[in-house]
């Protein structure tokens, strides 16, 4: 089996996280926590692209091969304003690669993507 991390962070840094490989996970959640400053959608996407390379997917700005599985609206996690935590279960996940893209403003959103192996 390959040596993957079973925790991967995406914070308030980047509008799209690198790809990361999920093709050996039973289970993923996906923890989502946003601050007032929080004002976007976010969107995870999942790819069945072959390859064992984050690169094999055609960098950060490439959509070709990824689709998306939901989309995390502002406010949608809201406790006070657009203040809020989400988590959200994939059973199974079903992609081999996932990644998030925070539409604008990535400032105040922190995501965490958590594996569980067969």
């Amino acid at each position: 089996m390959t040596n993957i991390p079973n925790r991967y962070q995406i914070s308030a840094s980047t509008l799209t996280s690198p790809a990361w490989f999920v093709g050996d996970f039973r289970l993923l959640t996906v923890s989502i926590t946003t601050s007032t400053s929080a004002t976007t959608n976010i969107i995870l996407q999942g790819s069945n692209a072959d390859g064992y390379q984050a690169a094999d997917l055609g960098g950060l700005a490439s959509n070709l091969g990824w689709s998306n599985i939901t989309i995390v609206q502002p406010g949608s996690l809201n406790q006070n304003q657009n203040v809020g935590t989400g988590l959200f279960t994939f059973d199974p996940p079903g992609w081999r690669w996932i990644r998030s893209v925070i539409t604008t403003n990535p400032s105040g959103t922190t995501i965490i993507f958590t594996g569980a192996r067969f």
